[in-house]
């Protein structure tokens, strides 16, 4: 398939999939509803979701039984948004104001915490899902719920601590790559996969997981603004610790790093400032050497995808390993 076909998949998923959450996340107050789905109408790609239905696509057909636990990922990944938008004090996600900034932050932490209730609920309401496949399905999002949390918890402390290459890599691992990890899991428990399957399916989802967000930390710093939609070097200005920047440092000369740390986490730099620290990390190499090592956890990606069945979903995962690391927003 070509990068059209690709992408036209996306939207026809990401489409299916939020309609299916505007259907079904409806009660009283109207005022939570409309804050929990305040950013699933702001759109998204739904990875998520397209990786538990492709995934369930490796042993069968269809995609309306497993819809509403793909759904699932997708509400528990929103809800990780909304609170993360709170402890950050973010202002804008999705090119629209974050939920705590329309409805307060009271309204978006019980937004949040709703979404996370209506998650394991729609798990429960997945016709794939038979008793014993709900009980793994229950257990595989408990547990990446928890990674996640673990991870919000240590990308908060990292402000004030040492932070390095291992510390980066143990925070991706769970902030990111776990929920692409039970994403696939739950697309293989409920296709039928037996424990061998599970755990290629898994380590699929982290190693997809972490070349996704090497990715995504490439373009917060050194990203086109007219593309990505966000400002330029904003990671350097918000003093995010991620590995372009960790090369960055580590390839500077000493006047070249006392730039890079001059606008690295100071709000007060000025655009002229940032503009010249991205265009060095640029001048440096460092996109190079990142979307290689990208390269190489999406091959580790690729190699457990092919242990498991080829059936029709098969080729819209290779693909998407592909989108991946070629991404450029």
């Amino acid at each position: 398939m070509d990068d059209e076909e690709f992408k036209a998949e996306l939207k026809r998923i990401a489409k299916k999939v939020t309609d299916f959450i505007l259907s079904t996340l409806r009660g009283e107050p109207q005022v939570l509803y409309n804050a929990g789905l305040h950013l699933v109408k702001s759109g998204g790609k739904r990875l998520r979701p397209f990786i538990v239905l492709k995934s369930y696509n490796l042993y069968r057909e269809g995609e309306e039984e497993v819809l509403p636990a793909s759904a699932a990922l997708e509400l528990v990944h929103n809800f990780t948004l909304i609170h993360d938008d709170i402890m950050d004090r973010d202002d804008f996600r999705h090119g629209v104001p974050t939920v705590h900034r329309a409805y307060g932050d009271a309204m978006a932490i019980l937004a949040g915490d709703m979404l996370f209730a209506e998650a394991f609920k729609l798990l429960t309401e997945t016709p794939a899902l038979d008793d014993y496949k709900l009980k793994l399905a229950v257990a595989t999002l408990s547990k990446a719920s928890v990674e996640l949390c673990e991870g919000q918890s240590e990308d908060v402390f990292s402000v004030s601590r040492d932070f390095n290459e291992t510390s980066y890599y143990m925070l991706i691992n769970k902030k990111t790559s776990s929920l692409l990890a039970a994403s696939s899991s739950i697309g293989c428990i409920a296709g039928g996969g037996d424990e061998d399957d599970l755990k290629n399916a898994e380590l699929f989802g982290r190693k997809l997981g972490v070349a996704f967000q090497i990715i995504d930390d490439l373009l917060g710093v050194i990203g086109d603004p007219k593309i990505t939609g966000k400002p330029v070097g904003g990671d350097l200005r918000e003093g995010k610790k991620t590995l372009p920047i960790f090369l960055a440092i580590s390839k500077a000369d000493s006047n070249e790093r006392k730039l890079i740390e001059r606008v690295h986490g100071n709000s007060s730099a000025t655009d002229e400032e940032i503009e010249k620290a991205v265009s060095l990390i640029r001048r440096l190499g460092v996109e190079g050497e990142v979307r290689r090592i990208a390269k190489r956890h999406a091959s580790q990606a690729l190699h457990h995808l092919n242990l498991l069945p080829y059936g029709p979903g098969k080729a819209w995962l290779e693909k998407l390993v592909d989108f991946v690391v070629k991404r450029r927003h």
